[in-house]
């Protein structure tokens, strides 16, 4: 959200202790966060006007039928003496209710945040309220009218970690419904695969600018890269499972002829399918938002124009990688808050990028070309189309076609064709995708 909103909800809003990701990364520890409404209005639950939550025991996921959940459950967990919430630690009796309603609630306002306004629910003709239920004994999480519940992911090994404590999986379920309440539902028969996919997608960046509002997410990506996000990093990953498993890659490496093909029928595509048809929009949005961040250094010149042509440029060899590595690490010395200040206006320009997209989109007979042609319109809204470059590129390295009537018909050839530059941390997530030395 803009900085300045958050200030004020800083001063004004209740406090929660939350976990910024998957706390099975060792780095991970709870953050101090505050949520909109003030100290003394969130009921037991928590429960507030717009969501609650039901602790619910032995409950299975809701398929056919739909809340309110009337079964067994836990008592609902109250407020501290002060009105906040942040006592509550790992192990206390409602730290699961709490921990799942501070994160909603957070990136609920951080959206609120970049729309400028409240988000009125899709369902609010048949309920009130989200209801929030952290755990369903389920190898999966869901959003649907009404209701965000929580399982568990469980991994190589094994383990099972809960939904409840894993916040990109909890902004990524509110994403769906967020998506639903701006955009509307899609009248019957009008669903596309990219419009599946595209709710996939939409999803995964709520989580990830929403991550990007803990302040121990962006000083630790930015100590670990010293500002060079073309490497791999925490931020790319969404829904960590372990240290070295997670839910999709952001910065991924897939192209439209990578992934299933959309204009299969909806049928016949699986859900995993549905989430990868979606990862190339995801893979092009992430890269805009890299590349504005590279650019906006650059002029306020914390990195050098040939630091950043280094950095664009294909890796010919471990050399090269080491030279650009040398050359950010230098450049981030003792201007940590510089870089900090960079991106939070990247991320803000990210946030406002998207709400413009989604604004000038509908849900019926979605294509990619129309998500694309929006991000191009939003973007002259925003910069005066300043970065109208990095958006056509970057879609188009993805093999995301714009209507001919939203082509620059100064760059590309009438046939569509495309002057491309091949980024290297694209070439990267490739061959790290593919078990190769790079």
């Amino acid at each position: 959200m803009p900085r300045i909103h958050d200030e004020r909800i800083r001063a004004r809003g209740t406090r929660f202790a939350l976990y910024p990701q998957a706390p099975v990364l060792k780095a991970v520890e709870l953050e101090t966060v505050w949520v909109s409404p003030p100290p003394g209005s969130i009921g037991p639950g928590p429960r507030d006007d717009r969501m609650h939550v039901v602790d619910a025991i032995g409950k299975t996921q809701y398929e056919l039928d739909a809340p309110p959940y009337r079964g067994p459950a836990n008592p609902p967990v109250a407020p501290g003496r002060d009105g906040h919430f942040d006592h509550l630690r790992p192990g206390d009796q409602g730290f699961a209710a709490a921990h799942m309603y501070g994160s909603i609630r957070r990136v609920l306002d951080i959206w609120e945040g970049y729309f400028g306004r409240p988000i009125a629910w899709y369902f609010r003709d048949r309920f009130e309220r989200l209801e929030l239920v952290p755990w369903v004994d389920w190898d999966n999480a869901h959003s649907g009218p009404g209701f965000i519940e929580m399982g568990y992911a469980e991994t190589e090994d094994g383990a099972r970690h809960p939904h409840y404590l894993n916040f990109d999986v909890l902004a990524h379920e509110l994403g769906h419904t967020i998506l639903f309440s701006e955009l509307g539902v899609p009248a019957p028969g009008a669903v596309t695969p990219e419009y599946r996919g595209f709710q996939e997608s939409g999803a995964d960046l709520f989580a990830i600018v929403a991550a990007l509002h803990f302040d121990s997410v962006v000083d630790r990506v930015l100590r670990t890269t010293h500002g060079n996000l073309y490497t791999l990093n925490e931020l790319t990953n969404v829904g960590e499972l372990s240290e070295t498993e997670q839910i999709r890659v952001a910065g991924n490496a897939y192209r439209m002829s990578e992934v299933p093909d959309p204009r299969l029928p909806l049928s016949a595509l699986t859900q995993p399918d549905i989430h990868r048809l979606g990862e190339p929009l995801t893979g092009a949005i992430f890269d805009i938002f890299v590349e504005t961040f590279q650019a906006d250094l650059v002029a306020a010149g914390l990195i050098s124009d040939d630091l950043a042509a280094m950095s664009y440029g294909i890796p010919a060899n471990p050399q090269h990688l080491d030279a650009v590595a040398r050359g950010f690490a230098r450049a981030y010395r003792d201007r940590h808050e510089e870089f900090k200040a960079v991106l939070l206006g990247a991320r803000d320009y990210l946030g406002a990028l998207l709400v413009g997209t989604w604004a000038r989109l509908s849900p019926n007979f979605l294509h990619f070309a129309e998500v694309a042609r929006a991000l191009i319109s939003a973007d002259r809204d925003l910069t005066a189309a300043r970065r109208q470059r990095i958006i056509r590129e970057s879609l188009a390295w993805r093999e995301i076609r714009l209507p001919m009537d939203a082509r620059n018909v100064a760059n590309p050839a009438a046939s569509g064709a495309w002057n491309l530059r091949s980024l290297p941390y694209r070439e990267r997530w490739r061959l790290a995708r593919e078990g190769l030395p790079y």
